[in-house]
């Protein structure tokens, strides 16, 4: 190697805590090295990662990475105390090797003692890597398996518990094992009650808050005997706990749900929180009603209105809006409170809505509730079984995984020595994931309907203004309103019962000896001509 070079040394660990491959003792070897008498080298600089996989390409780790796209022209040297440091997988090296090339710079091994300048030091170097990275792979077969073992036997790995569990130590301390938390689960219960009866995860917070009750972190402080921070209740706090795998006691590693042989999902604790089928309803009964255009969902106005996303001016569609007018004084100088009002937001907004419906909000909420009450409130209450989120993309990305490892296996990849049995137990996750995601796409694509025991109208009875909301808002429903009606002197509305009107349907045709149910709505002081207009095949309620 050419004397007076300038190098960069390349430091890596897994987890930095192995003596015997420190980052310390890696940059010993490096600094003894460049300093040796025949190269007088200069150490330019260091791309140390810690905490980084071999598996990972040299040109996405943080450090080295960097130095690689941007830092190039700052070195001559690449230098590592051994080859793994550089990287575990010989496919990531022949492509460092080859951009060295191309670059003019030189790759150095101390301890395989590597000349990269020389055919036959490349030969070596691209051999080794091979046979490094067949080492790597059995490791990680060990470790698989060793974590598999402890996954069969339902055995706690490592960390804190996760929401709603404690750990407890069994056959004699050699075990653990995740329970429910006895002291914490009245909370879980009353989160998951108030969920299926349709209350939203603010209100839900709001009411924790204002009772006292510890958030799971300071519930473990408390355990533990420290002091408590006083974290408050947030709506995403609370969502975030609906949504966590934990709730069903998945097993997941990186975001993916750890199969068993048999292709399906591991359940940790014996009993977990809910049922998977309780989650999936769970997680359905909280995802964000869609936004519709023109409405904001957000803002002080829609936060006190009930119909905010429902009403809209019958003359054009668009979207309701509310406002607070001012009031006015009487003669006698007595001031009279304003009223909250809807209109059209097209018309508010200059557009070409011809009059623009403007109502009193209290007069069209009352009549709302009064024919929820009336009408569909006397109805059985049923309910879609919960859909969860699609899995269609995962699907594709998990056969297209599947693929590919099967290929690799024709072509020989896996013929090292306990590469087999690596193979068998990873074609068995994947496999087993494809069948578990076409079978839930499969009863995504046909939810079934099923009775709640309630009537609609004592759900709706217990609802605040919040809850209702996001139930006429769920079950898409929609109100019409046009200024005049058949009296003139009064204002028409419709209401679309949208969601339930379509189960309604699917029920008489789907329940034996039940005679099928038109479409539903409901109408007052509607005119002929206006029936019809948004509303298709009804009839008048």
């Amino acid at each position: 190697m050419t004397p007076g070079l300038r190098y960069l040394s390349c430091l890596r660990l897994s987890a930095d805590s192995d003596g015997s491959m420190s980052i310390e003792w890696q940059r010993g070897v490096v600094r003894h090295h460049v300093s040796s008498p025949h190269l007088s080298g200069l150490l330019v600089g260091e791309a140390e990662d810690t905490d980084v996989s071999g598996s990972l390409s040299p040109f996405k780790r943080p450090q080295l990475g960097r130095w690689l796209t941007k830092r190039a022209d700052e070195f001559d040297v690449i230098i590592a105390a051994k080859m793994d440091r550089l990287t575990r997988r010989s496919m990531h090296f022949n492509e460092l090797l080859d951009w060295a090339q191309r670059n003019g710079k030189f790759i150095v091994c101390v301890e395989e003692g590597f000349d990269l300048s020389t055919p036959q030091g490349k030969m070596m170097a691209r051999m080794t890597a091979v046979f490094a990275e067949a080492e790597w792979d059995t490791i990680q077969a060990r470790i698989l398996n060793g974590v598999q073992t402890r996954l069969e036997n339902r055995s706690w790995l490592t960390g804190a518990p996760p929401t709603g569990y404690r750990i407890k130590a069994v056959e004699g301390g050699k075990r653990k094992v995740l329970e429910i938390d006895q002291d914490f689960y009245p909370y879980v219960e009353e989160i998951f009650s108030r969920i299926r009866e349709g209350q939203s995860t603010h209100r839900i917070a709001r009411d924790f808050n204002s009772r006292g009750i510890l958030t799971w972190g300071d519930h473990l402080r408390k355990l533990k005997g420290e002091a408590t921070k006083g974290t408050q209740w947030q709506s995403t706090i609370v969502n975030k706990f609906i949504r966590s795998s934990w709730v069903p006691g998945l097993y997941t590693y990186k975001g993916e749900a750890v199969l068993d042989d048999k292709g399906d999902p591991v359940i940790l604790p014996e009993a977990p929180l809910a049922t998977m089928d309780e989650w999936t309803e769970l997680v359905d009964r909280i995802k964000s009603t869609p936004k519709q255009e023109g409405v904001s969902t957000g803002s002080r106005n829609s936060a006190k209105s009930l119909l905010s996303g429902v009403a809209h001016c019958g003359e054009c569609g668009a979207p309701f809006t509310s406002l607070m007018d001012s009031g006015y004084k009487r003669k006698d100088g007595t001031k009279v409170l304003g009223h909250r009002r809807y209109r059209c937001s097209n018309k508010f907004k200059g557009g070409d809505c011809a009059s623009g419906s403007y109502i009193r909000a209290d007069i069209l909420d009352a009549w709302v509730d009064q024919e929820i009450r009336g009408s569909v409130g006397q109805w059985d209450m049923y309910e879609r079984a919960g859909k969860g989120p699609s899995q269609a993309r995962e699907l594709q990305e998990t056969k297209a995984r599947l693929a590919k490892l099967e290929a690799d296996y024709e072509s020989g990849k896996y013929d090292g020595e306990g590469q087999d049995e690596s193979y068998w137990r990873m074609n068995k996750n994947v496999s087993g994931k494809v069948a578990l995601l076409a079978k839930q796409e499969e009863e995504r694509a046909n939810p079934a309907l099923k009775a709640s025991g309630k009537k609609y109208g004592e759900v709706w009875g217990v609802k605040d203004q919040e809850d209702r909301r996001e139930f006429l808002r769920g079950y898409q429903i929609k109100v019409y309103v046009w200024g005049k009606g058949v009296n003139e002197k009064e204002a028409g509305f419709v209401m679309d019962l949208g969601d339930i009107q379509t189960m309604a349907q699917e029920l008489s045709i789907s329940l034996p000896g039940k005679k099928k149910m038109r479409s539903q709505w409901i109408s007052h002081n509607v005119p002929e001509e206006h029936r019809f207009k948004f509303i298709k095949s009804a009839v008048s309620h």
